[in-house]
């Protein structure tokens, strides 16, 4: 940046790509603008968050998006006319600037501050100075607050927020800013990477202003805007920007044991949704059968643990199963998720060219099998039961199916191949090393299992490059992807 060279400190961060904003935080996946948010946006891969500062009636800064707290809170009442102490009591999850840099710092995020509240910018600055937090940039929509903060030295890189139809270099000369941040996501119908030309970025080279990008979603758009020479980009969904097709040459399927569900409640569509989103190969999820014959995707053979109903799933229609939330126990956030019919998890799959592990707890062999190929979909997933007569049935209903075996359970290859003749064997980390090549040379998958969250492990089954991997923690075995790629540099 060169607009300001004798005060301004550096863009804080360099990643040889656009850095992951995460917009909000990730704000897909948790209520916007909470240290939830912002947590899980450091999980999914995020290297920033964008976070929004309005001011209380005692001038805390205070990190919520709208002026008003009718949106998020259900009460129309203004910040703005708000003592702290107050606030908080109306609005707990709201955290505070100070709350939101201590978090940052202690994962290592940089902030991308976007000033709602006139004079919130001097606070702003006053605050990262204090905690001796460097790794920020400050932004609005409001040329006043830019020029004010640029006339007044402020040392951290300003941003003028750009809206659909303005100038962006008129603005940028008016603010002194150093970047100009485009918010067209708008704008460009199913196009708007066209927005930002050769001619547009060849003149912010020129003039010394350096390029941000509005949230955006839609995986083909993002895709795009990561080839453009830009400082970052927004978006909800960090795994968007930081899934497993970033890392070229990974020779491991990902296989997520129910989903995403550390971020979403196991075994329904949001959690599946954000494991395909991630770059996950398959999704693992659990069936059962309904009262009137529906198969059902939950864990439990009863309804207690991840729903707002009780007693066993045979004993409830699809229609009373479908009526209850099976996300509210997990967060308020995912209170509408419902339990998912395997056709519906079938459909989802497809859409995103994914696959599924299937664990039968309690279908009818027959019944599971025939369901699955009258979905014409026997190719693309594979099958397990803790039931040994259910694990057979489906071998002898289907011969053509790809079965699961779990190694731990025979003495040898040989008598896992005479009884079940599968496809894939599953090994627990600690025997993997020993067993996985022995399933290998007899041309049977090997698929890793580890549910555990320990980073050291993650960094030594990246060395190990199972052919696939059952796992709880997509989000860690991609950190650890992203330190070797790191250390490799």
């Amino acid at each position: 940046m060169t607009r300001r060279p004798e005060n301004t400190e550096p863009w804080p961060l360099a990643t040889g790509e656009p850095a992951c904003i995460a917009h909000r935080g990730a704000s897909a996946h948790a209520p916007e603008n909470t240290l939830s948010a912002f947590r899980t946006a450091a999980e999914l891969g995020a290297e920033m968050w964008e976070i929004d500062v309005q001011l209380t009636a005692d001038g805390v800064p205070v990190i919520t998006h709208d002026a008003n707290l009718k949106r998020i809170a259900g009460i129309d009442r203004a910040i703005a006319d708000l003592r702290f102490e107050r606030l908080r009591d109306l609005a707990p999850d709201i955290p505070t600037l100070g709350e939101t840099l201590d978090l940052a710092a202690s994962l290592d995020q940089a902030l991308y501050i976007e000033l709602k509240a006139e004079g919130a910018g001097r606070i702003a600055w006053n605050h990262l100075l204090a905690n001796g937090f460097d790794r920020a940039v400050l932004g609005s929509f409001s040329m006043d607050e830019v020029r004010s903060l640029a006339d007044a030295g402020c040392p951290f890189p300003l941003s003028t927020l750009v809206p659909l139809g303005a100038d962006p270099f008129s603005r940028a000369a008016e603010t002194r800013a150093d970047i100009i941040h485009l918010c067209w996501e708008r704008g460009g119908g199913e196009r708007p990477q066209d927005q930002v030309d050769a001619a547009l970025l060849q003149r912010a080279k020129d003039e010394g202003l350096d390029v941000v990008l509005w949230h955006e979603e839609r995986k083909p758009v993002l895709e795009a805007l990561m080839e453009l020479p830009v400082l970052g980009i927004c978006t909800n969904q960090p795994e968007l920007m930081r899934g497993f097709d970033r890392f070229a040459g990974l020779a491991t399927e990902i296989v997520c044991h129910r989903g995403a569900n550390h971020f979403a409640p196991e075994n329904t569509l949001a959690a599946a949704r954000l494991s395909f989103d991630q770059g996950a190969r398959y999704v693992e999820i659990d069936v059962h059968m309904s009262a009137d014959g529906e198969i059902v995707v939950i864990h439990d053979a009863t309804l207690d643990r991840t729903t707002t109903g009780a007693g066993p799933v045979s004993a409830h229609n699809l229609a009373e199963l479908k009526s209850l939330s099976a996300g509210a126990w997990f967060s308020p956030f995912y209170a509408a998720e419902t339990i998912p019919t395997l056709g519906e998890m079938i459909a989802l799959a497809r859409s995103r060219d994914a696959r599924l592990y299937i664990e039968n707890k309690t279908v009818d062999a027959k019944a599971l099998v025939d369901f699955v190929r009258s979905e014409d979909f026997l190719a693309d997933c594979f099958f397990w039961s803790e039931d040994p007569a259910l694990q057979e049935g489906m071998r002898r209903e289907a011969p053509d199916a790809n079965i699961k075996a779990a190694a731990g359970r025979y003495q040898n290859v040989t008598e896992m191949e005479n009884h079940l003749a599968p496809q894939l064997a599953e090994i627990h980390y600690p025997d993997y090393a020993r067993l996985g090549p022995r399933y290998l040379e007899k041309g049977i998958i090997p698929m890793m299992q580890y549910f555990g969250e320990d980073p050291a492990v993650f960094d030594r089954i990246v060395v190990m490059a199972p052919p696939m991997i059952n796992l709880d923690r997509a989000d860690l075995l991609a950190a650890a992807l992203r330190r070797r790629i790191c250390d490799d540099r």
